[in-house]
């Protein structure tokens, strides 16, 4: 993560951060946002992830198996 955005302590990372921070490619975050296939916010064009929800989606998935974005798809 950036410094400016450990300095500002906001829990809302910009999808570079949430990339970064998921350990994904910044195309994969993008394809998961555009699949709605990770939780963001998205406002007048601005996507945002929260860390809170990111965290929580992860641990949703981590032991019940991995749902792909062509599951969801069905």
């Amino acid at each position: 993560m950036t410094d400016d955005a450990e300095q500002s302590g906001t829990p809302w990372l910009t999808p570079a951060e949430a990339a970064e921070y998921l350990g994904v490619a910044l195309g994969t975050i993008r394809n998961w946002t555009s699949a709605r296939y990770v939780p963001h916010a998205k406002r007048g064009g601005v996507v945002r992830y929260h860390r809170d929800d990111l965290d929580r989606w992860l641990r949703r998935g981590a032991c019940v198996g991995r749902t792909t974005v062509a599951d969801l798809g069905r």
